[in-house]
């Protein structure tokens, strides 16, 4: 079952998918936390759904401020917009009556990936998490364009004024997944992330990967990855 909401947050309104599998009762649910300049209907992130579905476990899929069909402007976003949007969207899928409130995950890419460390940091009803292609740091940034979008200095001075790997020592239960050949965000920073998360945990390198893990291949071993420990802590006797 597909289920649309629309919510509204603090900066904007967010458009949202609930994804639930069949079958009577309450769910697991994997939160889905996308990328700066993506949205919920990437490919990566319905073949996330699918596969999820397929393994009893729903998946929350939603567009951040200014990305999709939420409301916003893009190039004023910020990472303390999209926490506050995490928050909004996690107590939507929290008080849903098909979810089971002990069995709720975060999976967030990219800068989707540093907001579910930030959001995991603070809220210990989240269960298990799995970063990928996280940064801790965007450096400095004199050209702003990203992805043809022209952002606001602000993304930068607020990004600045986290100290994600000092986040990180908050979080556990993480599994981190990074491309070895990942053309953005440097694979050291998502080592260093994984080394300040506390154990449990686990460190994924994926031979060969990009960024986005374009290589079917490697999307199809990611997912893969991250379905086994999700469902290890969802339905671990």
């Amino acid at each position: 079952m597909i289920e649309p909401f629309g919510i509204q947050s603090l900066y904007n309104r967010i458009s949202g998918l609930l994804v639930i599998p069949e079958g009577n009762g309450r769910h697991p649910c994997v939160v889905l936390s996308h990328g700066l300049v993506s949205s919920k209907e990437s490919s990566k992130y319905i073949a996330i759904s699918e596969n999820f579905a397929r393994a009893g476990i729903a998946t929350c899929r939603f567009d951040y401020h200014g990305c999709g069909e939420s409301e916003g402007n893009i190039e004023e976003t910020t990472l303390t917009i999209r926490v506050e949007n995490l928050d909004a969207v996690f107590e939507h899928v929290f008080h849903h009556h098909l979810i089971n409130q002990e069995k709720i995950g975060i999976l967030g890419s990219s800068f989707g990936g540093t907001t579910c460390i930030m959001k995991a940091a603070k809220d210990k009803r989240i269960q298990c998490i799995s970063p990928w292609a996280t940064p801790y740091a965007l450096g400095e940034k004199k050209d702003r364009n990203i992805s043809g979008i022209e952002f606001e200095e602000t993304l930068f001075k607020d990004f600045s004024i986290y100290d994600i790997l000092s986040e990180a020592k908050k979080v556990s239960n993480a599994l981190v997944i990074h491309g070895e050949m990942d053309e953005v965000v440097a694979c050291n920073q998502g080592k260093s992330i994984y080394k300040n998360i506390k154990k449990p945990k686990k460190l994924a390198i994926i031979k060969g990967a990009d960024h986005i893990f374009t290589n079917p291949l490697h999307r199809e071993k990611a997912i893969g990855l991250a379905l086994n420990w999700f469902r290890s802590y969802f339905f671990s006797s």
